[in-house]
């Protein structure tokens, strides 16, 4: 998702798989398990020549700010306080990356895409969902490593420019 935001939709036309696909990416990484923001920015670079702009310990404040300017972000989150209305992989407890595309300025909700959001079973949510912001940031700021009301991401470029 966050290939496609940063390049707008427009195919780079190289010898790799578009749309981009999670395999083609894990492929380049060379990993089966979980991966990292450096890892996949690498990735994404040789593969359609994006470079995702890595910060950690973002204030959400800025994060919200960046979001409502024009950017989509990789956001790593521990997806151990995911509430069942959200949760798209019952009994899973650890670290986890979502895309979040957009902020609805009525309720402040972001619009997160969860690749485990694929409706494999009937409980299971499909498809993005809109997030409250507290939820987005209780996630993030419980993942490893990062500070109480910040959170890590990976940033497309501003596509609203």
């Amino acid at each position: 998702m966050a290939v496609m935001r940063h390049r707008k939709g427009v195919d780079p036309h190289n010898e790799h798989g578009w749309p981009p696909s999670p395999a083609e990416i894990r492929n380049r990484i060379g990993a089966c398990g979980g991966t990292n923001l450096p890892e996949n920015d690498l990735a994404v670079q040789h593969l359609y020549g994006v470079n995702m702009d890595v910060r950690y310990n973002v204030p959400m404040a800025t994060f919200r700010s960046l979001i409502i300017s024009g950017r989509g972000a990789v956001v790593p989150i521990w997806y151990g306080v995911i509430p069942a209305k959200y949760d798209a992989s019952p009994g899973f407890r650890g670290g986890h990356g979502v895309y979040v595309n957009e902020r609805r300025a009525s309720d402040g909700a972001y619009l997160v895409y969860d690749p485990l959001a694929d409706h494999r079973r009937a409980s299971i949510p499909q498809g993005p969902q809109w997030w409250p912001a507290s939820l987005l940031q209780k996630a993030a700021e419980t993942y490893p490593g990062t500070r109480a009301g910040c959170v890590h991401a990976s940033f497309t470029r501003d596509t609203e420019v």
